[in-house]
């Protein structure tokens, strides 16, 4: 059943490192990695060594007959303790590592020597256990053998305490709630990861090589190994492999398909608009429609020019029909080009503040009167394109007030503008208290021409746009929002220092 289910751990990793390439996906690749290279060594051992329970032999092998198999593979001493040595002392490594690159300490993130100093004692333990080098220090001399064994467990439960430390300081350090329901996620999986890792770390390679010696690193042996082993251990040993393995493949099947999703949003979504694009030309001709009956408007003011008395109602009437629809036709094909077009994006260092000043500016030309609460929080710098994201703003902002007016709240309407800086981002957020939207709803407002409001005024590109603005500054765009309890959107842009 562990192997197993480090061979899927493996295969997942490997997945989130294909879709998503990044130094968090590499290490938890080479985490699970590690973890299945030491679960392999640990059960090749088990099984050569036998005189093991009928218990044991089930929760590791399933059958007797695999155990039987597993122990008969052809596999020298030195390769099987090498083996669990490499995924011993790489999983502590790999995931101290982990935790540093999601840790938000200043020290770490400023101090490189720190996280390259991780590496020393991973180095040296391994050079110290290859079997030719360690059958040499250790040769006659119990002591040095017992300094290892107790150097390289003190050294490895160190990391797995600090790096435990460090994900519940960055868990509560996190206050936005979608923030800290994703990295709930990543820490479970840590966690359960970790827990398989501590029941099996004991196992020291220096037993294997010495198979056949009884030392001092034999009797502190793992639970597994013991002698006569208790009831309770056993079922300790099962309860905590089986809440480990659910936990860990669970969350990280969650993670992965979190992944997945995120990467065919994008995919599907420039898909759409590359459909979009070829339709562009057909759309631009259907406006000719609007055109040609604008021509017999046209004609009717010429026949009232021709009665002996101009009926100035009605003329008024005709032109002011023309004014709308022309005026409509041109609105609708400036945002058609201005979606379409490929917008150059000049990003440099600008105040938060400043940004929200000017999206508030333009707001106010359309809603003089309308109250928008705006907190830029400290004092923040971004890298951004300032006109671009104002507009991007401004576009999230018109939204905001017009679902709060269908709402009919009133006095009770609230429209907010906010800053928050929150680990590697800094969160830029639009809510609102109007009608919200319901879960089918969010799922399409990103789509190009997809819009439930009035399609004579309000086509679709709106949202698209924002995204696609959001997406060159590097950055992501978040929803959140319950039907008839209001809507939050989230532009997430990396931290500038």
């Amino acid at each position: 059943m562990l192997i197993i289910l480090a061979v899927g751990l493996v295969i997942a990793s490997m997945l989130i490192l294909f879709l998503k390439k990044s130094k968090e996906s590499m290490y938890l690749f080479g985490l699970c990695l590690s973890l299945m290279l030491e679960i392999c060594g640990v059960m090749l051992f088990i099984a050569k060594k036998g005189g093991i329970s009928p218990e044991i032999i089930s929760l590791f092998y399933f059958s007797r007959r695999i155990k039987n198999e597993i122990q008969y593979f052809l596999i020298t001493l030195n390769q099987m303790g090498y083996l669990i040595a490499l995924g011993r002392t790489l999983f502590p490594y790999f995931l101290i590592k982990l935790a540093m690159n999601y840790s938000m300490i200043p020290v770490i993130r400023r101090k490189q020597w720190i996280t390259r100093g991780v590496s020393v004692l991973p180095v040296i333990t391994l050079i110290l256990y290859y079997p030719g080098i360690y059958r040499f220090i250790t040769s006659d001399s119990p002591t040095v053998q017992i300094i290892l064994v107790n150097g390289t467990l003190f050294w490895m439960t160190s990391y797995l305490l600090i790096a435990a430390f460090l994900l519940l300081y960055e868990f509560k350090s996190i206050t936005m709630k979608f923030c800290k329901k994703q990295f709930s996620q990543i820490m479970i999986c840590l966690f359960a990861l970790s827990g398989i890792y501590y029941l099996y770390y004991r196992q020291d390679p220096g037993q294997v090589y010495r198979f056949y010696w009884y030392t001092y690193s034999w009797s502190k042996g793992i639970g597994y190994m013991q002698v006569n082993p208790s009831l309770l251990s056993y079922l300790t040993l099962v309860i905590i492999s089986v809440i480990c393995c659910i936990l860990g493949f669970y969350s990280l099947f969650r993670f992965t398909r979190r992944t997945y999703m995120d990467n065919k949003e994008d995919v599907v979504m420039e898909r759409k608009f590359d459909s979009v694009k070829v339709g562009v030309s057909v759309f631009v001709h259907s406006m000719k429609n609007q055109l040609l009956s604008n021509k017999v408007v046209y004609k009717r003011i010429d026949q009232l020019y021709g009665q002996p008395e101009v009926d100035v109602q009605k003329l008024r009437e005709y032109i002011t029909t023309l004014e709308e629809v022309n005026n409509l036709m041109l609105g609708r094909m400036e945002e058609l080009y201005r979606c379409a077009k490929s917008n150059a994006i000049y990003m440099v260092p600008v105040s938060v503040k400043e940004i929200m000043e000017y999206t508030l500016e333009l707001f106010r030309k359309k809603y003089p009167d309308a109250c928008v609460h705006i907190d830029a929080g400290a004092e923040t710098v971004i890298l951004a394109d300032k006109v671009h994201l104002c507009e991007a703003l401004y576009n999230l902002l018109i939204n905001a007030q017009e679902a709060v007016l269908s709402s009919e709240r009133k006095e009770e309407g609230e429209v907010a503008l906010l800053c928050h800086n929150e680990r590697l981002y800094t969160v830029i957020e639009i809510r609102d208290n109007g009608c919200g939207m319901d879960k089918s709803h969010t799922k399409k407002i990103f789509e190009p021409f997809y819009s439930s409001k009035n399609s004579n005024y309000n086509w679709g590109m709106g949202l698209y746009y924002v995204r696609e603005i959001v997406k060159s500054h590097f950055g992501s765009l978040r929803v959140e929002s319950r039907k008839g309890k209001g809507s939050s959107f989230y532009i997430l842009l990396p931290k500038y220092q």
